[in-house]
């Protein structure tokens, strides 16, 4: 029971606060309900617009990287011969490191603008400085690949394990029949992988808004905030001027639009499969 209370309790409350205009910088004002006049200014808000196309561009440039990337390392591990187990670790390090410590590692030095070692290479060999997250397009480029850096590996886990439990009975056919590893790769090991890509893709749907938040809050600065701002970080910025009305309502949407692709997403992977695959 306290679980649940403490599960349902900051939602109903969130949620009764998106229907106000409490804002903590005035806490002697009275608190108004004003219906669905927040709800509204959320999605007639143009920064809205702007952080809900920022978060699609981060999503839609890195997810499928994630999951190409993730496939192709799985099947060169699975097939591997030599070192595998050394390899192996090298691809799925980046599970163990916080996104903090990565921000760090190579957004706060790696990349840094004036004394970074990468632009020090790249200047020593007659490249021009890349202000890698002061220009907006970037700042971008580079929170995607980061991204992109930190969470591959968990696709390649999650690959492997489905490559490993796949029946070895057809592969040995297969070979039999005289099909090459690209042939058995193409109507043997894709097909059975797909239960797997079917979980891998409502599972991130599920979190797919959130677009890297760790990375970003962490790594952009004002100068781009137009062009690297998400629904999350412009809601924790709401929070820190305690604009507490805005930043629930805000919050609160992205929330259903997740809830809302999770759903379809789920009953379309339903749908083309028979009622086979899926969540639930």
């Amino acid at each position: 029971i306290a679980v649940i209370a403490l599960l349902i309790f900051p939602f109903m409350f969130t949620f009764a606060a998106s229907f106000t205009d409490w804002h903590l910088f005035n806490l002697n004002a009275p608190i108004n309900f004003i219906g669905f006049k927040m709800w509204a200014s959320v999605l007639t808000s143009s920064y809205i617009h702007t952080t809900t196309w920022n978060t699609i561009f981060f999503v839609g440039l890195a997810l499928p990287l994630q999951f190409l990337l993730g496939m192709m390392v799985a099947l060169a591990l699975n097939a591997a011969t030599f070192g595998r187990t050394f390899f192996r670790v090298f691809f799925l390090m980046p599970l163990m490191f916080n996104p903090i410590s990565v921000v760090f590692l190579i957004g706060k030095l790696m990349l840094q603008e004036d004394i970074g070692p990468i632009n020090d290479v790249l200047m020593g060999l007659g490249f021009p400085r890349i202000m890698w997250l002061s220009d907006p397009f970037m700042a971008k480029i580079t929170i995607v690949l980061v991204d992109v850096w930190q969470h591959t590996a968990f696709m390649i886990l999650m690959f492997l394990a489905g490559l490993q439990s796949l029946p070895q009975e057809p592969f040995e056919a297969a070979v039999v029949d005289g099909a090459g590893r690209w042939k058995q790769t193409l109507h043997i090991t894709i097909p059975g992988l797909v239960p797997t890509i079917i979980t891998l893709f409502i599972l991130n749907l599920g979190h797919v808004l959130n677009a890297g938040f760790d990375q970003i809050y962490n790594m952009y600065n004002p100068m781009v905030y137009d062009a690297a701002d998400i629904i999350d970080t412009y809601v924790l910025r709401r929070i820190v001027l305690m604009d507490f009305g805005l930043a629930t309502g805000a919050g609160l949407f992205k929330s259903v639009v997740g809830l809302l692709m999770v759903v379809l997403a789920n009953s379309l992977a339903r749908r083309l499969s028979g009622g086979e695959q899926g969540i639930w």
